[in-house]
């Protein structure tokens, strides 16, 4: 009995030393006196999600959901590493617990490179996700400098951020704000504001905006932009500039809702970090990189923890710069925006430890630069006559002088080419407008009105391109008048333009047609710039040498011929310094105004619209460059020359 009694107590003495010392990962904390009506409070306004579809090849799309943070810590791929250089392992597979010490300056490293991620960071996300479900983590906080407010505060945690500035971890988060004191008179209610995490801010919605949609009138849809995961309300391509990032977030192709579960926080610290000891991690939840590659910081370390009304007061906006639908008149200024800086971003990782190649590449283009500026001539530019032989230097500048002297010669041109622009922008704005605009206004919708201006910019997308014919044409048409001593007008040039609508319908659909049909497939795609250099001349043959259309293709393939290259670097600089014209401008307005999309967009249209008939008479020069060197029907400087081309039927 005696010893009976001593093994109880041993047994006893063990369990109660074990329970003292042992400190599990994920401890269940017991509620506060609040905790209770806040649960309820977090289940009742938990957000419903609607993630962006992927792609097979890791390159579009969204990769990533919201991760339960216990799938990170402790998986075999994870450590946490030191904040010297080079940084020292401090742990391999670190817990819950581990991170709970707080290791200021330290971080946890995943397995992937952020500057050349690949698909390893998705193959990981996968997996580790495959037997947890989506998270997301709320918090209900109190702020001590505005009494009778209450925040509530979902955390979503992704594990990288495949946006421009790549880097491990993502902590994106929504907040409903409430006119109540306690969680249990904040069920009583409803939110008065909601704020969605958008990079280095947040936008406000008021409670019952349109902009706001909602599923069971409490739960807020949330649209995580591709790749970056900022939080936005619908359907859109947002513009970045300043607090919205730098570049363009794309939520236009959402998949089907999810409702991540809700991991309810406590309010208290110490009831949380028994919880969730990781919250008090002070270090960042990825690799430590250069600039704005870095790995974040966790919710614990934002101010909004702590102090989220004063957070919304001073960071939360109204609303967000969207790019607007559709195709502009040329490249629109916030196309290119978002191309270019893609573009660049993708450059700067590729760069960022390899400073070398940075320089080498900076040190190719001026030397590229300096080579094509300095193998032309750009003096003795006169525009008349038209039919001599001139480099494309020349004829940049023929063509500038000939606009400025003659702007009311040109003024129709460029006003048929504005307006044009201003009808593709009023109908882009139109599409975003409405609440489930896609970015693409070309793209069908379920909605009447949006399917009729999608239709209609299609319309006005191939009026476009026979304005730009017709344009060509009769910038040829008036360079060959004033060429011959005949007087030129904008109206001569027009009906001159009328009357050879066949032959010129002809060159051009057949031009067009085979490059779209050239370019379906990427082994022809070569083919296609062969064909569009060798007959980029047709359209000045029909009117200058009154030839048929099929004729002008050929007659056009006949001048280029054996100088394929010397015509294919002047027309694309030509070409490509029109179209560069508008997006260069509207690049410099987004970064250095804070003028709306819209108007950025009417800027580098009007800007297209004047670079256009420049360009047309440059490639018009050009033209007749051509043929004066080849002493072609049609060429020397003779004010009439017989024509031996003739229309055929």
């Amino acid at each position: 009995m005696i010893y009976g009694r001593r093994a109880l107590a041993l047994a006893l003495s063990a369990i109660i030393t074990v329970t003292i010392l042992w400190r599990p990962d994920h401890a269940v904390a017991a509620d506060g006196p609040q905790d209770a009506a806040a649960r309820m409070l977090a289940e009742r306004y938990s957000p419903v999600v609607r993630l962006q579809k992927d792609s097979a090849d890791c390159a579009n799309g969204e990769q990533f959901q919201p991760t339960d943070v216990e799938a990170v810590l402790g998986d075999q791929q994870v450590a946490l590493r030191g904040p010297w250089r080079p940084p020292d392992l401090v742990k391999s597979q670190p817990t819950a617990g581990d991170l709970g010490r707080g290791f200021p300056g330290h971080f946890l490293d995943f397995p992937g490179d952020p500057l050349r991620p690949g698909c390893d960071y998705a193959e990981w996300s996968a997996r580790i996700n495959a037997a947890h479900p989506a998270t997301v983590y709320a918090h209900v906080a109190a702020d001590p400098g505005f009494p009778g407010q209450l925040s509530l505060e979902y955390w979503f945690f992704y594990v990288f951020n495949d946006y421009n500035n790549t880097h491990e971890g993502d902590w994106e988060s929504i907040r409903l704000v409430f006119d109540a004191a306690t969680p249990a008179a904040a069920l009583a209610t409803h939110p008065t504001a909601v704020g969605f995490s958008q990079h280095g801010g947040a936008e406000r919605a008021r409670w019952g905006d349109a902009k706001l949609e909602l599923v069971d009138e409490t739960h807020p849809v949330v649209y995580p932009a591709a790749g970056s995961h900022a939080n936005k309300y619908g359907r859109r391509l947002y513009l970045g500039r300043g607090s919205e990032g730098l570049g363009c977030d794309d939520t236009t192709r959402p998949q089907p809702a999810i409702r991540p579960r809700v991991a309810y926080v406590p309010m208290a610290r110490a009831d949380y970090l028994k919880q969730y000891p990781w919250l008090a991690f002070e270090g960042r939840w990825g690799e430590r990189q250069r600039s704005f590659f870095d790995g974040p910081t966790g919710p614990n370390m934002k101010t909004s923890w702590t102090a989220p009304i004063q957070d919304a007061e001073s960071t939360w906006r109204d609303d967000s710069n969207t790019v607007p639908a559709g195709t502009v008149l040329g490249p629109s200024g916030t196309g290119a925006f978002c191309t270019a800086i893609g573009t660049g971003s993708v450059l700067l990782r590729q760069t960022l430890d390899r400073t070398w190649l940075l320089g080498l590449l900076l040190a190719a283009l001026v030397v590229l630069i300096w080579f094509a500026a300095s193998r032309t001539r750009w003096s003795d530019a006169d525009p008349l006559p038209a039919r001599k032989r001139r480099a494309w230097g020349q004829a940049i500048v023929a063509a500038l002088r000939l606009f400025r002297l003659r702007p009311g010669l040109f003024a129709g041109f460029a006003t048929a080419f504005a307006v044009l622009g201003l009808v593709t922008v009023l109908l882009a704005r139109l599409q975003t407008a409405r609440h489930d605009a896609p970015a693409d206004l070309g793209a069908p919708t379920d909605n009447a009105t949006g399917f009729w201006a999608s239709l209609v910019a299609l319309g006005v997308t191939i009026l476009t391109m026979a304005t730009y014919v017709a344009l060509l044409a009769a910038v040829t048409a008036t360079l060959d008048q004033l060429d011959r001593g005949v007087p030129a007008t904008t109206d001569a040039a027009l009906r001159r333009v009328v009357a050879d609508r066949r032959p010129l319908t002809r060159a051009a659909g057949q031009y067009l047609l085979v490059i779209t049909v050239l370019t379906i497939f990427v082994a022809t795609i070569p083919v296609a710039i062969y064909y569009a250099v060798s007959r980029a001349f047709a359209i000045p043959a029909v009117v200058a040498e009154q030839c048929s259309g099929r004729t002008s293709l050929r007659r056009s393939r006949m001048l280029v011929k054996g100088r394929w290259w010397r015509t294919a670097v002047p027309l694309a600089i030509v070409v490509g310094l029109a179209l560069a014209v508008g997006p260069a401008a509207g690049i410099a307005m987004l970064l250095g105004t804070d003028w709306p999309a819209t108007l950025i967009n009417v800027v580098s249209s009007i800007l297209f619209a004047l670079a256009m008939p420049v360009a047309s008479a440059a490639v018009a020069y050009l033209y007749f460059d051509r043929v004066v060197a080849l002493q072609s029907p049609g060429s020397g400087e003779l004010p009439l020359v017989p024509r031996t081309y003739a229309r055929e039927g």
